[in-house]
C-alpha cells in the first residue's frame, strides 16, 4: 500500500492475495499460531463507525459479506467486509478493521439475540483453544467445506445498529462453538467450530458493553457464498 491509501480500505488485489492465502491454509496440518501474540488472544476486530455507515448506505446493497484472509508477510489473520446486490455483484470497496482487541480488553456482559451465559461460554471456548495452540484448519471445517467467511442479509446486519442514535462501531467477536456433530456416535469426538458474533457498540460504551446485545446471524460460506 502507498501513502495515498484510504485508512480501513484495501485494494481488490490485496483482498485476493489474502483470500487465496487463507484458502491455502486448508492443506496445512500445523496449528494456527497467528491468533495469539504478546498482547494475548485475539478475541475481536473493530470496524470504524463512519466506514460501516458508508457500507450500509451503499445504493443497491442487499448482503454484507464477511470474509477471512491471511497476510503471509505479517503472519496475521484478516477480516474483510464488503457488500453485494441481490445478484452477488460487489458494490462496495473492501473494508478492514480499524483495530484489534485481545484477551482481557472486552467485557462480555451482553444480552439479546445471544444469551450472556452462552456468549461467555463460546468466548471461553475460543480463548482456551487458542491458548493451548489447538486451533487448526479443522476448526474452520463444516459439512460444506473450509469456511471462507459468513454472509448477512442487510436487514439482519442492521439489527445491532437499531438501538443507537449515531452509527456505532461494529465488533466482530471470535467464538468457538462446541457441539455433538453428525458423526459423534461413531467418533465420540465433540465438534469445535469457529464462528463470529456481531455487536454494535457506541464510543461511550467502549469499556461497558452491558447494554449492547450480541447477534449470531451468520450463514457460512460455503454453502452460501
Amino acid at each position: 500500500m502507498n501513502d495515498h491509501t484510504i485508512p480501513y480500505l484495501i485494494s481488490e488485489q490485496d483482498y485476493e492475495n489474502w483470500a487465496i492465502a487463507w484458502k491455502e491454509l486448508e492443506s496445512e496440518g500445523k496449528p494456527f499460531h497467528f491468533f495469539k501474540s504478546e498482547e494475548g488472544v485475539l478475541t475481536s476486530v473493530v470496524f470504524d463507525a463512519d466506514y460501516i455507515s458508508s457500507l450500509i448506505s451503499t445504493t443497491g446493497i442487499a448482503t454484507v459479506k464477511i470474509r477471512f484472509g491471511y497476510d503471509r508477510d505479517a503472519e496475521s489473520f484478516k477480516i474483510i467486509i464488503y457488500g453485494t446486490d441481490l445478484s452477488g455483484q460487489i458494490l462496495t470497496p473492501y473494508y478492514v478493521p480499524a483495530r484489534t482487541v485481545y484477551t482481557g480488553k472486552v467485557l462480555m456482559e451482553g444480552h439479546g439475540k445471544v444469551p450472556k451465559e452462552l456468549m461467555n461460554q463460546w468466548l471461553e471456548n475460543w480463548v482456551e483453544a487458542v491458548e493451548k495452540d489447538n486451533i487448526t484448519y479443522k476448526n474452520f471445517m463444516t459439512p460444506y467445506g473450509f469456511t471462507r467467511g459468513f454472509n448477512y442479509p442487510l436487514e439482519e446486519f442492521l439489527q445491532p445498529l437499531f438501538k443507537f442514535e449515531k452509527a456505532p462501531e461494529i465488533f466482530v467477536c471470535f467464538v468457538m462453538h462446541k457441539y455433538f456433530g453428525i458423526n459423534y456416535l461413531s467418533t465420540k469426538e465433540t465438534t469445535s467450530t469457529f464462528g463470529v458474533v456481531i455487536q454494535g457498540r457506541g464510543l461511550a460504551t467502549e469499556n461497558d458493553s452491558k447494554s449492547d446485545p450480541f447477534y449470531d446471524l451468520t450463514a457460512p460460506c460455503p454453502r452460501t457464498c
